[in-house]
């Protein structure tokens, strides 16, 4: 049976110097990059195993021309290094695989090649043969032996015999400096002369058996010993060798001649024969050692004999790479470098749209980071705070996640968070920036419906990093009753006391308590002070800095204070709970003036205050509905009020107008003047109306003012009294206006009844049931327009002072819009059926209800009608708006809708007898309504779960006596 042939593999041959770039002439900025084929394997059967690594020169990649002057923000990648993912590259060249790899170190590689070029000394030769003669030993079963220990005995020869047959097609090249394999040794070739063997045969000097002091005598080296030898022609590749063909005649191997050997002969005097390489062999063969591909038979005994390196010559039949490759790479990038910007950008879409998934992957991982730009930690913090305060909340919380720079920025940018949160109309509560600050809520970042704000201030806190925990940890207080002796020292460790006894729970509980009552004493007298001190956000957060300090929350990475932002995101986040359905809102409800109706309402974080026709104003606590107050005084039905702090204003039919002490409940001025009902009033706070030249602020009114229209078709100016003030009481009609230390002039004109006014700096507007609408200059009590047009009684009036401009609605179902520069009718809004009692102008929406159960949105630049919200079923008795939505009350519901898309959005409250009032801030909605023939006021908490108030106590109405505290027969809305 014959034996399976193995085909011999072919050896890849070093380019020549013509098809390389010399590497010599890269710089010191090149790339080098090396091209080199993967291991090949071969198994000769039952001989052999040889492995072959063959590598090309290198392969020199210049630097981009004139890399310094390239302009670093037009070419980012100029002076990059080569991504990690790209310096070593494994791929099939012509069907094997193939490697190329870019050296670290390009000035280090080529200094290397070109040392490995030229000739070696002979005392290097000598240094690397001593090395290689320890490398090279043999496994003899009980461990590896050298050579030396083995063989080599004093006296011993070691001889090359020429009847030694090598049945190989072929001898095995290699271009590393070790040593032939014993395959090639066996090897016959026709073209070596016997002669020359025999006289090859060189006794072997010598040697200890000491290896680590292996000694050799070198003889005289005469200049011939480093001439270099003809390099041979590899045999034929294309014969086949097997184990069987050891009896084939030599005439049957087609050979080809190998170079001549090395004359051994004429420099048997130099070269000595040894089981390793000698140090001349060694110089001739790292001489000629080209790219040094490796071949190493595995399973061979190391050869006794002088190995010398032969260097091959290109064939045909050996594989080389492209010419595309090595030849055509350094010409195609200097080419694509001479090109117009415009040309190599067409070429580049071009080698793109020829690159498959995974290199475009890699392309964009490389490109992408580059083109992006940190230009805020480039930036001086200065700037970087200037940029961001031109951004909304999205962009800031988008901003917010790019990086930890980024974070640190916007969050402790409180100027920005302030102006976003002023922009977007949110206003801090009553107490609520106290308590923010307090009970460190700037620390805090609550995620989600049923996270909110906690109560902080005795949470363990972080040591900074300049106290010392030894020195903390050993700091004691010394009893005031001990002595203090100079042989002691201060600082002296104290004596280590038996472990206290634990104590009960109660009383851990106890002594924990007035810890942090005293840390809460300490921190309050800080922060408050810093608070006083100065005004404005920055103020605010480094009071709640010493409120809180380093508090143990959240990763510790990220754990920085940004107070404004901790408050934008509680009231943008009860500002969204309002519109998602899912929201239960905290509902109490109480009793108020029996069966009355209440004619008008405000209310605060604090405090509820009703006026109704039972003559009373009473005042509820808004959180708890108990009634903290009543107000009695006057002595006809109450229709109109409003309070700015503690002072509250009141008209009524009794045609008086009262001035009222809240927190004490009672009236300290009464003005008399009006001859009928008081049917509307507004206190007018200081507002600007313009400018000097020198940029200072023109502020009208001077002091606060109080307006009143009344059924008797004028409209009188009051002072505000303001605390401390004068008490003063009219008890009617008089007749000289200066007896009152607070009147400041009537305005007349009107022929009817005043129904409504609206007063904005020095400009007021009223509408009457004469028709017309009125424009008062307040400063000087005369008329600036008459505005004719309304064909009924105008019943409602809104100022636009922005726009210069002023809304009226009357009973002939039109809205109109004046100019209160010219005084002409801008815009006619048509489209209500019935009589428009209601408007109101908020966050330039203008909102319109009228008694044909309908609500109209207008763009109050164009006039357009943008919604039209029709789902009630009577007349609009009451709404109110903002931005995000619209709460009316009618017959039997109080409904919510959206103004942006003016859809339905849910009822808020059901099954009710009539709605009387209807306001909301930010937070709650409160609503006086009747059910069951008896009045009651609704208060729905949008924002009670950010307060920790539980699931169970919301979604579900309660109800409550005159002390707050809930009734039983609780129903349910």
């Amino acid at each position: 049976m014959e034996p399976p042939r193995l085909k011999t593999p072919v050896a890849m041959a070093p380019l020549s110097n013509e098809n390389t770039t010399d590497v010599q002439d890269s710089s010191q900025d090149s790339v080098l990059g090396q091209f080199s084929y993967a291991p090949a394997t071969q198994t000769t059967v039952i001989t052999t195993t040889t492995t072959t690594t063959t590598s090309f020169p290198p392969l020199v990649l210049k630097t981009p021309g004139h890399i310094d002057h390239l302009d670093p923000k037009q070419y980012p990648l100029a002076s990059s290094p080569t991504p990690q993912v790209l310096k070593q590259l494994y791929f099939d060249l012509d069907g094997t695989p193939a490697c190329f790899s870019e050296r670290n170190d390009a000035s280090h590689s080529s200094q290397e090649s070109k040392h490995r070029r030229s000739p070696v000394s002979i005392s290097e030769a000598a240094e690397r043969a001593q090395i290689q003669r320890k490398k090279y030993s043999q496994f003899d079963g009980s461990g590896w032996t050298t050579r030396s220990q083995r063989d080599l005995h004093p006296g011993s020869t070691t001889s090359y015999s020429p009847d030694r047959k090598a049945n190989a097609s072929y001898v095995t090249p290699t271009r590393s400096g070790r040593m032939v394999c014993s395959q090639a040794r066996r090897r016959r070739v026709k073209s070596l002369d016997s002669r020359q063997l025999e006289n090859s045969v060189v006794d072997t000097p010598p040697m200890s058996h000491d290896r680590d002091n292996v000694t050799t005598a070198t003889p005289p080296i005469t200049d011939t010993d480093l001439q270099l030898v003809e390099p041979f022609q590899p045999l034929a590749t294309d014969t086949e060798s097997s184990f069987t063909e050891s009896t084939r005649s030599e005439a049957d191997h087609v050979m080809k001649p190998l170079p001549p050997a090395l004359d051994i002969a004429a420099a048997q005097d130099a070269s000595l024969p040894s089981p390793s390489l000698s140090p001349i062999t060694a110089a001739w063969n790292l001489a000629h050692a080209g790219s040094s591909p490796e071949t190493l038979t595995d399973g061979e005994e190391p050869d006794q004999s002088s190995r010398l390196q032969l260097v091959e010559r290109d064939s045909p039949d050996q594989q080389r790479p492209p010419a595309t490759l090595l030849d055509a790479i350094p010409s195609m990038l200097g080419s694509f470098e001479a090109m117009p910007g415009e040309m190599q950008t067409y070429l580049m879409y071009q080698f793109l749209r020829r690159c498959s998934k995974p290199t475009l992957r890699v392309v964009s991982e490389v490109v992408i980071p580059t083109l992006k730009c940190d230009f805020l930690s480039l930036l001086p913090l200065e700037l970087s705070l200037a940029v961001t305060r031109h951004l909304d909340f999205r962009s800031l919380c988008r901003a917010a996640q790019v990086s930890r720079r980024w974070r640190s920025i916007v969050n402790s940018d409180e100027q920005a968070w302030k102006n976003v949160f002023d922009n977007d109309g949110y206003t801090l509560a009553d107490g609520e920036l106290q308590r923010s600050i307090k009970e460190g809520w700037g620390w805090q970042d609550p995620y989600g419906s049923e996270e909110y704000e906690r109560d902080i201030s005795c949470t363990p806190s972080v040591k900074s990093d300049n106290e010392s925990p030894t020195r903390s940890g050993l700091k004691r207080k010394r009893r005031a009753d001990a002595p203090v002796t100079p042989d002691t020292p201060q600082t002296e460790r104290p004596k280590r006391k038996a472990a206290p006894k634990p104590l009960s729970r109660k009383r851990q509980r106890t002594r924990e308590a007035v810890k942090c009552d005293e840390t809460k004493v300490e921190a309050n007298e800080a922060w408050m002070e810093q608070l006083s001190k100065l005004e404005g956000p920055y103020a605010a957060a480094n009071a709640a800095a010493l409120a809180v300090p380093n508090p143990t929350v959240g990763l510790p990475n990220l754990r920085n204070l940004h107070f404004y932002k901790s408050m934008y995101r509680r009231h943008h986040a009860i500002r969204n709970s309002w519109m998602q359905t899912d929201t239960q809102p905290r509902h109490i409800a109480f009793r108020a003036h029996t069966r009355h109706v209440v004619t008008c309402l405000q209310f605060d974080t604090d405090k509820i205050l009703t006026g109704s026709d039972d003559t009373n104003i009473n005042v509820y606590d808004t959180k708890t509905g108990a009634l903290r107050a009543r107000l009695e005084g006057h002595e006809g039905g109450v229709w109109a009020l409003q309070y700015e702090g503690n002072v509250l204003v009141s008209g009524s039919t009794d045609r008086s107008v009262r001035v009222w002490d809240i927190e004490r409940g009672i009236c300290t001025q009464a003005f008399q003047g009006h001859t009928s009902t008081v049917r509307c009033l507004q206190i007018l706070m200081p507002a600007e109306v313009g400018r000097t030249a020198e940029g200072t602020a023109i502020m009208y009114p001077k002091q606060p003012l109080i307006i009143t229209g009344s059924r008797d078709s004028t409209l009188r100016v009051w002072r505000l009294p303001q605390a401390g003030d004068a008490e003063f009481f009219q008890t009617g009609p008089t007749a000289n206006d200066s007896d009152c230390p607070y009147f400041v002039r009537a305005l007349t004109g009107h022929q009817h009844s005043v129904r409504a006014i609206a007063a904005h700096g020095d400009t007021l507007v009223s509408g009457s049931y004469d028709f017309t609408v009125r424009v008062w200059k307040i400063s000087t009590g005369e008329t600036v327009h008459r505005l004719q047009g309304h064909t009924q009684k105008v019943y409602s009036v809104v100022l636009d002072h922005k726009r210069k401009r002023c809304i009226s609605g009357s009973m002939d179902f039109l809205v109109k819009v004046w100019s209160l520069e010219t005084g002409e009718a801008l815009f006619k809004l048509e489209g209500h059926t019935s009589l428009v009692g209601l408007l109101d102008l908020s966050h330039d929406c203008l909102v319109s209800a009228a008694a044909d159960s309908t609500l109209r949105i207008w763009d109050s630049e164009t006039g357009r009608c943008k919604s039209t919200l029709s789902a009630h079923t009577a007349a609009i008795t009451c709404f109110q708006h903002d931005g995000q939505k619209v709460i009316s009350g009618s017959d039997q519901t109080l409904k919510m809708w959206d103004v942006k898309t003016g859809a339905f959005v849910r009822n808020l409250l059901e099954d009710l007898t009539g709605v009387w009032q209807v306001k909301f801030n930010e937070r709650r909605c409160v609503a006086a309504v009747q059910r069951n023939n008896l009045t009651y006021i609704e208060v729905l908490d949008f924002g009670a779960a950010r307060d920790g108030v539980p699931s169970e106590k919301c979604g579900r109405r309660i109800v409550v006596d005159f002390r707050g505290n809930e009734l039983p027969e609780a129903g349910s809305s």
